[in-house]
């Protein structure tokens, strides 16, 4: 019993630490490729789309209201939604997603060019 009280407890040595500390590292890298990076790519991509938009471009915001983009200042912007033309203002925060009219002229042009390649063969 005097046995118990008078063994101290044996300190972890380095050679017992290293495989828990390697399997940690591996851990962290991992989590930096596959959640750190692509939400930085993602941020970046928004903040350029915010940058680009322009005058007459289809927006969505996060609470799902559709409207052309009417007016842009330094941090809202004022869209014209439904059939009404009811002017709503926002922040540029709230921009989930820029439709550019450029890119649905520039699509609806590729499938045309498609379909005439079809035609022809």
């Amino acid at each position: 019993m005097f046995n118990l009280l008078t063994d101290a407890p044996q300190e972890a040595s380095l050679s017992s630490m290293l495989p828990s500390l390697g399997l940690f590292a591996i851990l962290a890298i991992f989590f930096v490729f596959t959640v750190v990076m692509p939400q930085k790519k993602r941020d970046k991509e928004q903040k350029e789309r915010l940058n680009n938009m322009k005058i007459g471009d289809t927006i969505v915001t996060i609470g799902g209201v559709v409207g052309v983009l009417a007016k842009i200042t330094d941090d809202e912007i004022t869209i014209y939604s439904s059939n009404a033309n009811t002017p709503i203002t926002f922040q540029k925060a709230a921009i989930q997603t820029v439709i550019s009219r450029n890119a649905d002229k520039a699509e609806s042009k590729d499938k045309k060019d498609k379909k005439s390649k079809k035609n022809e063969d």
